[in-house]
């Protein structure tokens, strides 16, 4: 270091020896922790291990003319996406042989305690919906829907407390922002 009057001047070679000499005395940084992928929620889990399987299903639902008609199918409940998905699959005739198939997807929100379903038909209508937790083997999901016949809601019922029976499945639809709600299908599944 030199000084001139008020001014000091700084050698560069004796403030990078000092920066050498401290940066021996730090230990070396701690190496990051490794990355684990998150689980999915034990809900998903305990509700794959009650549907899985193949379900034979039968109901009615109302046809074009309001009348119901008989309904059959089976449908196919696994766990997808490594885990994080309930993927339910549906595939069935009604009335005269018009074909009905769904594709749905379930996950639990840990954050909120609330199941969301999303849900998709081979006649273009999708929903997307919410369920509390099954309590007692039964729960009830409500969506909003859209359709051929355009924007509405929808209240899905299921009853899976007696296995034994079947798990039995009702549905109703509003299309008045749910003034009013209209029998959608009625279906029992059994194993």
């Amino acid at each position: 270091m030199t000084k001139l009057g008020n001014l000091v001047i700084v050698s560069t070679l004796s403030v990078a020896g000092a920066a050498f000499a401290g940066d021996a005395a730090k230990p070396a940084p701690a190496a990051p922790a490794k990355m684990e992928m998150p689980k999915p929620p034990d809900q998903i889990s305990a509700r794959v291990k009650a549907m899985t399987g193949t379900w034979k299903c039968d109901g009615t639902a109302p046809g074009m003319d309001g009348k119901d008609q008989k309904f059959s199918g089976t449908m196919s409940s696994k766990s997808d996406l490594d885990g994080w998905w309930v993927h339910d699959s549906f595939s069935g005739t009604m009335g005269g042989g018009m074909k009905f198939k769904f594709e749905s997807f379930a996950t639990f929100d840990t954050s909120s305690k609330k199941w969301r379903d999303v849900f998709v038909d081979n006649w273009g209508g999708q929903m997307i919906g919410t369920a509390d937790e099954m309590k007692d083997g039964k729960m009830d999901t409500t969506s909003d829907s859209l359709s051929m016949m355009g924007k509405g809601m929808q209240k899905d019922h299921t009853d899976a407390s007696e296995m034994k029976k079947g798990v039995h499945m009702w549905g109703e639809g509003s299309k008045d922002g749910g003034k009013t709600w209209v029998k959608s299908y009625d279906m029992m599944c059994k194993k």
